[in-house]
């Protein structure tokens, strides 16, 4: 098996389209197209995470955080941390592979088992993923309309939720002329022909553009096949990032604090909110969600959960709503899990583990 075989079950399952503008999610570097000896999973790559898939005979390292995001890097040196790991995974012919911002918004992925993690109930996402859905609308002859479905469905179109194949169709008449110098498929030149035709409509990722348009070429009998390309802005009910939901039983905010610091095994947390306040209605958001502070209190939380919290912004939801910062790496530190159990659920006899060697690199005094 090929590590892009692999890949291309995660990209599936966790789409690259759900990512963030900002991000650089998929392949980091090394060549995909070799055979596949092991995988290792991790929250952030490092020179040790790599010598311990060397050692493992693992030539795949996955990970949450990506090395380099959109903004790029000028030069790849062995004397700083980013090339330094970059030379060594070349050097052993490893494959660096990032899930960021796609699991964290696709639904079962890092934000989900955040609520999960402390049991909120009834839940939504709590930014919803919009804009980066397009629908595409073909007519066919109605004879060859299975078939473009097909090949459709194939790539990546229909696909809504846990439903997959979904389109929408209806037949009538396309008119046409074939001009001197054409080869049509039905018709003789300069005679107006009438075909019973089927409108195809199916929604898929922008990222799959290109290959929905080359897909329909290859696919469609005519010469000159008839399309559009829509825009959808409708917003996810299951994608996107955060989660909002209900506590099992409400509680005041000291005792919820507590059982925050229990469900997610934590030694410490920030907080600031009236501790005389019950919690019932709880957003949270893995990683650095500060920005959505507004957003959880706009949704009606009388808490959110998240990381990288600044000193400020600590004080945009009081007296409404208590901020509680876990961490960036204690929100999201589990999304290895997710990624491990998908990979030995679907290669149930390949080898995939969890580095050992990693462990929170951000110390306190």
């Amino acid at each position: 098996m090929q590590i892009k075989e692999i890949i291309t079950h995660l990209e599936r399952r966790f789409p690259l389209s759900l990512q963030e503008d900002f991000d650089n999610c998929g392949v980091q570097c090394g060549d995909v197209c070799q055979e596949a000896t092991g995988v290792m999973v991790c929250f952030e790559m490092s020179l040790s995470i790599i010598e311990e898939a060397v050692s493992q005979g693992a030539n795949l390292v996955i990970s949450h955080h990506p090395m380099m995001l959109k903004r790029g890097i000028q030069k790849i040196v062995p004397t700083d941390r980013v090339g330094e790991i970059i030379c060594k995974a070349l050097e052993h012919k490893v494959v660096l592979y990032a899930m960021h911002t796609n699991i964290d918004s696709a639904e079962g992925g890092g934000n989900d088992a955040f609520a999960q993690r402390i049991g909120l109930q009834h839940c939504e996402v709590l930014v919803p993923r919009a804009g980066h859905l397009r629908k595409v609308v073909v007519f066919v002859p109605t004879s060859d309309a299975s078939r473009m479905q097909d090949a459709l469905s194939e790539i990546g179109c229909g696909n809504l939720g846990q439903y997959d194949r979904c389109a929408y169709s209806m037949t009538g008449t396309g008119t046409f002329r074939p001009l001197e110098g054409a080869t049509p498929f039905i018709g003789q030149p300069l005679t107006q022909e009438e075909v019973e035709e089927t409108r195809m409509e199916m929604v898929f990722p922008a990222s799959l553009q290109r290959k929905v348009i080359t897909t329909i070429y290859q696919h469609h009998p005519y010469e000159e096949p008839a399309f559009d390309i829509l825009r959808l802005e409708n917003a996810s009910r299951t994608e996107g990032l955060g989660r909002i939901g209900i506590l099992p039983d409400p509680m005041p905010l000291p005792v919820f604090l507590t059982y925050v610091k229990d469900k997610m095994q934590l030694s410490h947390l920030r907080y600031y909110g009236d501790e005389g306040k019950m919690v019932r209605k709880v957003a949270v958001c893995g990683g650095g969600g500060a920005s959505f502070i507004e957003v959880a209190m706009a949704a009606g939380a009388d808490a959110y959960v998240t990381g990288d919290v600044k000193y400020h912004d600590f004080f945009k939801a009081y007296p409404n709503m208590c901020v509680v910062d876990i961490g960036h790496y204690e929100g999201e530190v589990f999304i290895k899990e997710i990624i491990y159990k998908e990979l030995k659920e679907k290669f149930p006899t390949f080898a995939v583990s969890i580095a050992q060697s990693e462990k929170l690199e951000i110390h306190y005094l």
